[in-house]
């Protein structure tokens, strides 16, 4: 993780005018004033989400990416703003990610049997989760994809009832089956893959 105060040494106290035409040049002197200004605002945002190990890094980063992507902003409350949405929505996608991760080693220790010494609820749980997980992504699939495979694994029908249906080539009906799971595999990862879609959608 790079360090901003290291990178950034910082040269003085700026004119706020000055300030943001430095920081819309991408000057590192001026976004070092920035970081002084903003830091323990940005820090405290962080650490009511995450803690407080990765609430740094994330600041850090909020930094890093308005040093590598400059833009111009109206006043140094703008550039506050900016920065503290910034950083709330990577701690919303850490924890998100985060999420993910605990439930894939949940269900992969659930399915490869080192989850028997869960209660009937925390099972429960764990293929609840899942459940709106996968339907989650089902429902991210190009349009077509997304149709045949609900019509398919959802609803139970046949390959020639889907053509009939949506008039369309039995071909193309197995062509976007097989990139629906494909699709769902990249994004649910191995194991909510392997609980998630082969339990919950035992004919796929």
């Amino acid at each position: 993780m790079i360090n901003i105060p290291i990178l950034l040494p910082s040269p003085g106290t700026y004119q706020e005018n000055e300030l943001l035409v430095k920081v819309a040049s991408g000057d590192k002197y001026a976004l070092a004033e920035v970081y002084k200004l903003t830091y323990t605002r940005l820090y405290f945002i962080a650490k009511r989400l995450v803690d407080e190990d990765t609430a740094k890094d994330i600041v850090s980063e909020s930094y890093v990416k308005l040093l590598h992507q400059p833009r111009s902003f109206e006043s140094l409350a703008h550039i506050a703003n900016y920065l503290a949405i910034m950083t709330r929505n990577a701690c919303i996608d850490w924890l998100k990610s985060e999420k993910k991760e605990q439930l894939e080693q949940e269900a992969f220790n659930y399915i490869t049997g080192d989850g028997l010494e869960l209660g009937a609820h925390e099972q429960d749980d764990i293929r609840a989760a899942l459940y709106k997980m996968v339907l989650d992504e089902i429902e991210k699939l190009p349009k077509l994809a997304r149709t045949v495979f609900k019509l398919s694994y959802i609803e139970g029908k046949s390959n020639a009832d889907i053509s009939e249906i949506l008039n369309i080539k039995d071909k193309t009906v197995r062509n976007k089956k097989a990139e629906a799971l494909r699709a769902l595999r990249l994004s649910l990862g191995p194991a909510c893959t392997l609980i998630g879609i082969l339990k919950i959608f035992p004919g796929i």
